[in-house]
């Protein structure tokens, strides 16, 4: 059966469409390898120069961007350095700090123990008192007697003193503190007495109305003498009368009575005693 007439040219239709598309990509292959031909011919046409000055700055750019890298390196070794000498400098004051705290915990421990001590005296004050007042008592007694037994030299002026004494510890608004330190006193002024030779004026032992010159030698003997000199007596403790003084012990009494004035320059005196004459 012969084939229709238009069997043939559908086959060849097919056969043309194929060749058609094969010189398509052909053309497209050769006008890729064109364009490419073509931007290389461009690249190849830079100038020299214009590649020198891109390198150029490339390289200046490198060298300030090295720069500025070296820049933050030794800012942040100078920041390192810093903060390493403020650490030390916190570690130095933690340790001054440490020490303070050390002292004030040996103050503080001083003080506590001071005030424990302080309680523990507070503690006793009462039966302290207690005892105090006696003890002042047979201390202003003592002293009374012992006046009274010592040789009769400004008697008027130490038992002045003593009554004084008593009205001071008789008086409840004088503090013990107080009335402590006026029995020393009284004490310390009869323990002088026995220092040293001493001459005052004062009424005769016998006669009244008459003034006369006492000289005493400590508390070891006491002696007057008239102001005409005509008299001279010393006490006897054992018979607790005036003896009379005659002969060489009464020109040393008047030299010793100068003496004592200032009148005189300082020497050894001889004291009369019982039994001395």
């Amino acid at each position: 059966m012969t084939p229709p007439e238009d069997t043939p040219r559908m086959v060849c239709g097919v056969h043309m469409v194929k060749v058609n598309r094969k010189e398509d990509m052909s053309k497209y292959s050769i006008a890729k390898h064109l364009l490419l031909a073509g931007a290389a011919a461009l690249i190849f046409s830079v100038p020299a120069q214009a590649q020198l000055e891109n390198a150029l700055r490339t390289a200046k750019n490198s060298t300030a961007a090295s720069a500025a890298s070296q820049d933050r390196v030794a800012g942040l070794d100078d920041e390192a350095d810093s903060m390493v000498r403020e650490f030390r400098a916190v570690l130095q004051q933690k340790d001054n700090i440490r020490l303070f705290v050390d002292q004030q915990d040996i103050y503080l421990e001083s003080q506590n123990a001071e005030i424990t001590s302080l309680n523990r005296q507070l503690g006793t004050v009462e039966a302290i008192k207690q005892g105090m007042a006696p003890m002042m008592l047979r201390m202003t007694a003592a002293i009374e007697d012992s006046i009274e037994a010592d040789i009769p030299f400004l008697l008027e002026e130490r038992r002045a003193r003593i009554k004084r004494l008593k009205q001071v510890m008789a008086n409840p608004n004088v503090s013990p503190a107080e009335q402590y330190r006026q029995v020393l006193n009284a004490f310390k002024i009869e323990v002088s007495y026995g220092q040293g030779l001493d001459s005052y004026e004062g009424g005769h032992p016998t006669r009244a109305g008459m003034k006369v010159n006492f000289l005493r030698y400590g508390r070891v003997a006491l002696v007057y003498m008239t102001k005409d000199e005509s008299e001279i007596a010393y006490y006897d403790r054992i018979t607790k009368s005036w003896e009379p003084v005659n002969g060489n012990r009464a020109l040393e009494i008047r030299q010793a009575i100068r003496v004592a004035k200032g009148e005189a320059a300082p020497k050894l005196v001889m004291a009369p005693l019982v039994g001395s004459n």
